[in-house]
């Protein structure tokens, strides 16, 4: 099988560090492309961000629903899901679902640490999408007056979330903090959650399962 992940944003950098990180993520039974956008935003973070990148992801999609089994949607705020699944009869994955879907199914209590402030209104709403209110603690986002490092400012806010609420994992909000989870989990001694990983291992368990059947 072959997946496709797809990021929906302008981000050069972003499209190149998920590449890397895809690189050197073990897949054994799916192939995973990576695409970036080139005139949608280079941030997704408000509903008028998330309406522009739409047309973009779904011409990416429609060009290539013949090409692969599965899409991935990079965007932690999964933008135009439900509008996207409905384009295709393969399967749309987005992180964020995927992240905290998974966190429910481990049974784990979880904070979530986005980008910013402005994303928190638009987290909440997805949590609530997705059923999984029962599981969040809070929401969360690194101090942006600090002159720390990202990954150092995203090890403050885990900190503050695990100090105040005792959560049992931290929900990394954005596809841009790849590979900052193994760090800041060795800081906190609490399970850090990279939904793009989450993402990855349900794609490679999914082509496994359908080979499963297949050679029934």
């Amino acid at each position: 099988m072959k997946g496709l992940l797809i990021n929906p944003n302008s981000s050069y950098e972003m499209t190149s560090n998920l590449k890397e990180l895809v690189s050197k993520f073990t897949l054994e039974n799916i192939e995973i492309e990576v695409i970036g956008m080139k005139d949608t935003p280079e941030f997704i973070g408000s509903k008028e961000t998330i309406a522009e990148s739409f047309n973009s992801v779904k011409e990416t999609i429609l060009e290539n629903k013949d090409k692969f089994d599965l899409f991935i949607l990079a965007c932690h705020l999964d933008p135009n899901l439900q509008k996207l699944r409905t384009e295709t009869k393969q399967i749309i994955l987005g992180i964020g679902e995927c992240s905290l879907l998974f966190c429910k199914m481990l049974g784990k209590r979880f904070s979530i640490v986005g980008s910013s402030e402005k994303t928190v209104e638009l987290k909440n709403d997805m949590v609530s999408r997705y059923g999984a209110e029962d599981g969040l603690d809070y929401i969360g986002y690194p101090d942006k007056e600090s002159s720390d490092l990202l990954v150092e400012r995203l090890t403050d806010a885990s900190k503050k979330a695990i100090n105040t609420y005792n959560s049992d994992a931290i929900v990394l909000g954005c596809a841009g903090f790849v590979d900052f989870d193994s760090y800041i989990e060795s800081k906190i001694d609490r399970d850090v959650i990279d939904g793009v990983i989450v993402s990855l291992m349900m794609a490679d368990d999914y082509a496994k399962y359908k080979k499963y059947k297949n050679n029934k």
